[in-house]
C-alpha cells in the first residue's frame, strides 16, 4: 500500500481526483505535471504543510498565499481545483487525491503502475522480461517500480491496483508451516 494514501479519506479523494481528471481531459498532461509539481513543492515542505493545516490562519490568507505562489506557474484549472480544496476543507488530503489522480491519468493513458519487491536486485534483462510479461497479461503499458527487501528471502512480490501476487519464498514457507 502506498504510504501517501489516507485510507479513511480514499473514497472522498477518488471523487475529487475523478472530477479533476474528467475536467482536464483536453490538457491532462499539463494538469498532471502541475499536480506533481504541487506535491513536491508544497507537500514535501514542512513549513507549507504547517501553514495550510494551521487552524488559526484564515482561509483568505491561505488562498492568497496559494495564489501568489502559483499564479502563472500552473494551469488555471489546477489553481481553481486547489482553491476548491481549500474552500471545502480538503486540502489536507491532497496527497491521497494526487495518488488517485495519478491512477486516473494512468487509466486514461492505458498504463499500469506495478510495484515489484525482490530479495536481490534484478538484472536489466529480468526487469525487461517481467515488464513484457505483465504488459502482455494486463494489456497495458507497464510502469515498473522496484524495491529490494531481504525479508522475503527470494522470489517476487508483485502489486498493482488492488491485486497482490505473492511469489516469495517467505510466503511459501509460511504456507508450508500452516499445512504441517
Amino acid at each position: 500500500m502506498n504510504k501517501n494514501i489516507d485510507i479513511k479519506n480514499l473514497k472522498v479523494a477518488k471523487r475529487y481526483a475523478n472530477a479533476l481528471s474528467q475536467s482536464a481531459m483536453d490538457n491532462i498532461d499539463e494538469i498532471a505535471n502541475d499536480m506533481a509539481l504541487i506535491r513536491e513543492a508544497i507537500f514535501e515542505n514542512e513549513d507549507f504543510i504547517n501553514f495550510f493545516s494551521h487552524p488559526i490562519i484564515s482561509l483568505k490568507d491561505k488562498k492568497n498565499t496559494l495564489f501568489e505562489t502559483l499564479e502563472g506557474k500552473i494551469n488555471e484549472k489546477t489553481l481553481n481545483f486547489l482553491n476548491t480544496l481549500l474552500d471545502e476543507g480538503r486540502f489536507n488530503i491532497f496527497k491521497t487525491i494526487y495518488e488517485s489522480f495519478k491512477e486516473d491519468v494512468d487509466n486514461i493513458k492505458n498504463k499500469q503502475r506495478v510495484y515489484v519487491t525482490s530479495a536481490i536486485a534484478l538484472s536489466d534483462s529480468e526487469k525487461e522480461k517481467l515488464k513484457n510479461k505483465l504488459s502482455e497479461k494486463l494489456q497495458k503499458d507497464i510502469i515498473l517500480n522496484f524495491e529490494e527487501n531481504k525479508e522475503i528471502l527470494g522470489g517476487l512480490l508483485i502489486k498493482f491496483g488492488d491485486k497482490v501476487i505473492d511469489l516469495t519464498l517467505k510466503a511459501k514457507f509460511n504456507n508450508l508451516r500452516k499445512n504441517i
